[in-house]
């Protein structure tokens, strides 16, 4: 299992740290008190998506004995206008170069996306949170 924390500084500002020891800060938008200290979370998002497709991608070319030069992503995502404001499209726009087929640059960048990328299959995925607060576990309903 994956786990990451994320520890509220000030503001809307925020440390995250991952299980791996990693640190990443986080912080929301200018348009709603941020600062620009850290980076907006629907980038982390797109990064996360991004990386993970692209490390698929690398290493699908390779077993396919056909490895890449360069790869470079470029993700953009339109939100909603309205709450929630989640992402409505995701494009991602992968430039491979190398001596590889088209085929088998496309099969890689496909099975990324329907076969191999946690993140892309997640976001596909039903969330479960939980809540608890000042030590006690909030249940759904708390007035019930």
């Amino acid at each position: 299992m994956l786990t990451v924390n994320l520890k509220w500084q000030e503001g809307l500002y925020f440390e995250g740290h991952s299980g791996s020891g990693h640190k990443v800060l986080l912080e929301a938008g200018a348009a709603v008190g941020g600062q620009g200290r850290g980076i907006l979370p629907g980038e982390m998002l797109l990064l996360a998506l991004g990386g993970c497709t692209a490390m698929d991608i690398v290493s699908l070319l390779q077993k396919y004995k056909t490895p890449a030069l360069s790869l470079s992503v470029e993700l953009s995502g339109s939100k909603r206008t309205e709450h929630p404001k989640s992402f409505e499209t995701i494009t991602a726009i992968y430039s491979i170069t190398g001596e590889i087929p088209p085929d088998l640059a496309w099969k890689a960048v496909d099975s990324s996306y329907k076969k191999y990328s946690v993140v892309a299959n997640s976001l596909r995925s039903q969330i479960i949170y939980r809540l608890i607060l000042n030590n006690v576990e909030v249940t759904q309903n708390p007035s019930v």
